[in-house]
């Protein structure tokens, strides 16, 4: 099914992938800037929020636009595997203590750029899968 071929509508995915980044790095930006308490908790939930109503938008619009179903699954699976990395990103974190009182404010943001891999492959995939279409 990932495979399979997308649209040039479905281009709207990547800047929706794109917002998604955005927004965690506005998030470990802050953070980093101003370190707070639990920090790693106001992160996990504004990512979580962010990614939600990306999934709702999409689902929104999904009624009253053509894209291709490889393209639909491709960002419903991008966005729930960046759920899930960021979740073993988090753990590690805080189980190796680099997430510990004390430990400078820049920690969240270096692993917020880690947590953003899986978005970063999938817009790059999905980019070059939207020009061999066009």
């Amino acid at each position: 099914m990932f495979a399979g071929p997308v649209k040039p509508a479905d281009g709207q995915f990547v800047w929706t992938l794109f917002g998604l980044v955005a927004v965690a790095v506005a998030l470990a930006a802050y953070l980093s800037l101003f370190p707070q308490d639990a920090g790693f908790l106001y992160f996990f939930i504004g990512i979580m929020f962010a990614s939600s109503a990306c999934t709702a938008a999409v689902s929104l619009r999904l009624k009253h636009h053509d894209y291709s179903p490889a393209a639909v699954l491709w960002l419903f699976a991008t966005i729930a595997l960046f759920q899930v990395w960021n979740l073993v990103v988090m753990g590690v974190s805080l189980l190796s203590r680099w997430w510990a009182l004390g430990q400078p404010g820049y920690h969240i943001g270096v692993s917020a750029v880690v947590g953003l891999i899986p978005l970063l492959i999938s817009i790059r995939v999905l980019g070059r899968k939207l020009r061999k279409a066009s």
